[in-house]
């Protein structure tokens, strides 16, 4: 076989000319919509929006026809701040994120969003959240501007990294989308609107150390410092009792509070699923197959208190 020698130049112009076409440089391929979509984490970004629609709701029971148009205004800003917050705390996490099986296929590090593009969606999507925020009223661009601050600062910059604590450090970002939500409509803020957002706050943490736990190889791979790889069973066991018993508490004080013909029947199946999950919990360290179960469940949880919150206020 004669190989071709002349200059890789001359080769490729001669090709082009049998062909008769031009020789151009390779395009850059588009990133799919798709790819972005799953890079902000809607998943997140839902639960949040029905967070703080559910306080867009109580606080409409103080001020007559329901605000549609805050309501709207209210799901579309907490959607883009949580989007956009996804964005920066993925360019944080990048170095590790590349380090643990379960998220080294994010777009991030495995490479289908480039550093420069996640930079500036991040900045589009938190500039017009909260410009929209703004909007609302000077307390609900308050309380979302912070849960930005809490949930990428504090959270994923300051302590993910050095501490088991920072989840409950980060946790305010919960509590907060459905007091400004309920403050977008409606002010001074509730009784029952304080606990619930609470019962949020507590929320977090145990659905984030069930997910820890499930995937501890994951976090060991990362070197991030979160309680179930750094805590003894005994204390994880009984941290998780008491952040699930709060969480319960607090849930049931909720509904109580808000009262209505409802709120009886209501706090009688949510006590005695928080009761069952406070169980489950204990369990977790010892029985760690029990977690893909538990963060389930402790997922429609939280959907049925804030619907059964809803339904108390209506």
């Amino acid at each position: 076989m004669v190989l071709d020698q002349r200059p890789a130049a001359i080769r490729t112009e001669h090709s082009a000319a049998l062909v008769g076409t031009q020789v151009l440089p390779p395009r850059k391929s588009r990133i799919p919509a798709r790819t972005f979509l799953l890079f902000v984490k809607p998943h997140i970004d839902v639960t949040f929006v029905l967070v703080a629609l559910t306080g867009v709701t109580l606080g409409w029971t103080h001020s007559g026809p329901f605000p549609v148009t805050p309501a709207i205004a209210v799901a579309a800003a907490v959607a883009l701040l949580s989007a956009g917050a996804e964005c920066w705390t993925n360019i944080l996490d990048r170095d590790i994120d590349a380090l643990m099986p379960r998220t080294a296929g994010r777009p991030l590090p495995c490479g289908r969003i480039p550093l420069r593009s996640a930079a500036v969606l991040g900045a589009v999507l938190t500039g017009t959240g909260l410009l929209l925020a703004a909007v609302l009223g000077t307390i609900p661009f308050l309380f979302l501007a912070f849960a930005l601050f809490n949930n990428v600062v504090v959270y994923s910059l300051l302590t993910k990294r050095h501490t088991p604590w920072s989840i409950v450090l980060g946790a305010a970002v919960g509590p907060l989308a459905l007091w400004a939500g309920y403050a977008a409509v409606h002010e001074p803020i509730s009784e029952p609107a304080w606990l619930l957002g609470a019962m949020v706050a507590v929320w977090v943490p145990v659905h984030i150390w069930a997910i820890a736990l499930r995937y501890r190889a994951d976090y060991a791979s990362g070197n991030i410092p979160m309680a179930p790889l750094v805590w003894s069973r005994s204390r994880l066991a009984v941290t998780s009792l008491v952040s699930t018993g709060a969480m319960g508490v607090l849930a049931v004080a909720s509904l109580l509070v808000l009262g209505g013909p409802a709120a009886g029947w209501l706090a009688v199946p949510i006590g005695a699923l928080s009761l069952l999950i406070a169980a489950g919990a204990t369990l977790m360290p010892w029985h760690e197959q029990l977690t893909p179960l538990f963060t389930r469940v402790i997922t429609v949880y939280l959907v049925l208190v804030l619907l059964a919150a809803v339904g108390c206020a209506v």
